[in-house]
């Protein structure tokens, strides 16, 4: 079986029917809400990331910072969440057995790539 693409907008879901393991490779991903959540093999992970994604470029408006007491203070319009000491983490890449599924909610758009093991 070939790689398949997933693309769009809304939410997302992928069930391995290859019989196979296959990779799902996170391209792009967004959520307006700041609140991706991803679930694959009986895991659920959330995240206030605004966008993850493999080699993504960004722009930092409006930064600038003060410091208060030794901790570094960012413009609120940087990059959201900014604060490494509140970021959360996903992945943007998986493997899932044959049967399983991979879903993701809370999305405005994004950009996936399906790769069964056997190429």
């Amino acid at each position: 079986m070939a790689s398949q693409v997933l693309s769009g907008s809304g939410n997302v879901s992928y069930t391995n029917n290859t019989g196979q393991n296959v990779r799902i490779i996170v391209n792009y991903m967004s959520s307006s809400t700041n609140n991706i959540t991803m679930s694959w093999a009986g895991v659920s992970v959330s995240s206030s990331l605004s966008a993850i994604g493999r080699n993504l470029a960004f722009s930092v408006t409006g930064v600038g910072y003060e410091r208060s007491s030794g901790i570094q203070q960012y413009a609120q319009n940087a990059v959201s969440p900014f604060n490494l000491n509140i970021a959360t983490s996903l992945p943007t890449e998986i493997m899932i057995a044959s049967g399983e599924t991979f879903s993701a909610s809370n999305i405005n758009g994004y950009n996936i790539v399906v790769i069964p093991e056997a190429g």
